[in-house]
This record gives structure tokens, sequence and C-alpha cells, in this order.
């Protein structure tokens, strides 16, 4: 293959690395407004593609082509390495904002004399319950007469009582209170 048409695909692939390269010089350039690990990540990229743009420029002026595979090989080696200290800088970093945040951290809430929403919320499905079990009971007892419709209405009401119990609760639950 000839050094020149190798030359050009070269350009025409760092001209479209553009998307990756000009925001890493972005976050070099904002210097200390960005973390340490996202400007060495970010210096990584830029010598990706700076040697692979060398590597082409080469690949144009000398006639051989071990020297571009060098350079490209050199900037492939130093970006990997500079990655890999940026990922060990991220690391580094999320457990300094945990610690910092685990320091923030002041223990549950001081508990008050009210009751907490959740215990409101369960009190309130509770009392619904009773009223509806209470108005379903009675209209089972006035429907036919007491004596036979007394066990029936006590298990409907308590059925029904029961389900706004559970339901209630699989409310408090699911809020997370």
């Amino acid at each position: 293959m000839n050094h020149t048409v190798l030359a050009i695909g070269t350009a025409a692939l760092t001209a479209s690395g553009c998307v990756w390269y000009l925001p890493a010089i972005a976050d070099l350039q904002a210097g200390a407004d960005r973390p340490r690990s996202t400007r060495t990540a970010a210096a990584a990229c830029v010598l990706w593609w700076a040697a692979l743009a060398l590597a082409g420029g080469l690949l144009l002026v000398v006639a051989d082509w071990r020297p571009a595979a060098q350079i490209a090989l050199a900037g492939l080696v130093g970006g990997t390495a500079l990655r890999v200290r940026a990922r060990w800088d991220r690391r580094r970093e999320v457990r300094e904002a945990a610690a910092s945040w685990a320091a923030l951290d002041a223990g549950p809430a001081p508990l008050t004399g009210r009751p907490s929403t959740g215990a409101l919320a369960l009190a309130g499905w509770l009392v619904v319950g009773v009223a509806v079990a209470s108005l379903g009971a009675v209209a089972i007892l006035l429907s036919g007469g007491v004596g036979p419709r007394v066990v029936p209405a006590g298990v409907g009401g308590a059925a029904l009582a029961l389900a706004f119990l559970l339901v209630g609760l699989g409310d408090v639950r699911r809020r997370g209170r």
C-alpha cells in the first residue's frame, strides 16, 4: 500500500476523532475546575490522537513506515498508562467523597413526641377500614334480620377491616416510612 493512501486514511480518522479529543482539550484547559482523574483521562485521549496524527504526518514525510508505527505505538502505550492512572485516581476520589459524605451523616433523625407520617397513614387506613367494615356489618344485619345474619356480618366486617389493614401496611412499606 502506498504511504500516501495510508497517511490520508490516518488524517481522515484523526479528523473524525474530534468528538473525543476536542472535549478532552476543553477538560485540560479547565484545569483545577475538573477532578484530577478527568484531567488525566483527557490527557490520555489527547496523547492517543496526537500520536496518531503525528504518525500520519510521518507517513507523508518519511519513506519507511517504521518510525510512524513507533510513534503510534509510543502514543498507545503512554495513553494507556495515563488511562490506568486516571482510573486509579477516580477510585481514590470516589473513596474520599464517600468518606466526606459519611462524615456529614448525623445519624438518624432525633425522635420527637409526634408520630411519624407512616404511622399517621396507617392510622388513616385503619380508621377508614373500621368505618367501612362497621357500615358493611350494619347493612348485612339490617338486610335480613339480626339473628341469622350476626356471623356473616361479623366475619365480613373483620375481613374488610383486615383488608384495609393489609392495604395500609403495604402503602406504608411501599413509601418506605
